[in-house]
């Protein structure tokens, strides 16, 4: 492979202190990963760069950050599938700790925010199954998506987030919907406040970048416009019932 031109992010993120990007070259392997790219450079002319990473077999989400534009999980990012010119920025919405590290509080905080816990129903026989027949109601009605790995790409690349910082965010209205078509779960109602609420699924816009971003091909787009039907079908199920 040709050497790998990277300009990369530096700067603590401490206030007053503008960031910055340097330029270097470094040499890799035919089937390197944007995650080989930078410990590359720390290596070599960035010893003190600063990033984080865990299993490299993309499913812990430690490694994700903005490469070229666009959210990914560097370890599983080719460098051949992107170019000779890359760029790393950390993660957006988020406040930068150093170079590419950022502090995930505030993406979590919002997680927290809409009641992300299962909560089982008090009839359930905790010593046993809860029988979901693949052909039953309650078995379609569930979020059929792949496991979320808690990354934050869906997060940083959600322009809403950027406008509103109080707005939920995709990953903790995805995890809500989750919750609340699992028929195991009580806390329906409760969690539907939340996320029904000014900061919340009507929030969205429907712009779909959360989904573009997902690495792991989650559409968290679709999770939020099922949540806004629930939501309505809610407010309606209210009113007439007032109304009876």
């Amino acid at each position: 492979m040709p050497p790998v031109r990277v300009s990369v992010r530096r700067g603590s993120g401490q206030a007053g202190e503008s960031a910055r990007f340097e330029q270097h070259t470094v040499e890799l392997g035919k089937k390197a990963s944007v995650l080989d790219a930078l410990f590359a450079l720390q290596r070599g002319p960035c010893p003190d760069l600063a990033f984080r990473f865990s299993c490299r077999v993309g499913m812990c989400g430690s490694c994700a950050m903005v490469v070229n534009g666009r959210e990914q999980l560097t370890c599983s990012t080719l460098v051949q599938d992107i170019g000779n010119d890359l760029r790393i920025e950390p993660l957006r919405n988020l406040p930068v700790t150093r170079d590419l590290a950022v502090d995930l509080s505030p993406f979590f905080d919002a997680y927290k925010s809409s009641l992300p816990q299962f909560i089982p129903r008090d009839d359930l026989d905790q010593n046993d199954f809860y029988p979901l027949p693949h052909d039953g109601k309650e078995w379609k009605a569930l979020n059929h998506q792949p496991q979320c790995i808690d990354c934050g790409c869906c997060y940083s690349a959600c322009t809403l987030v950027t406008l509103n910082p109080r707005y939920l965010g995709p990953m903790a209205l995805h995890r809500a919907l989750n919750l609340m078509v699992d028929p195991r779960d009580k806390a329906r109602a409760e969690r539907l406040k939340l996320v029904g609420g000014e900061c919340g699924a009507f929030r969205c816009h429907t712009l779909g970048n959360c989904r573009d971003a997902c690495p792991r091909g989650i559409s968290p787009t679709h999770s939020i416009e099922r949540l806004k039907r629930l939501a309505i079908a809610g407010w309606f199920k209210r009113l007439f019932g007032k109304r009876a």
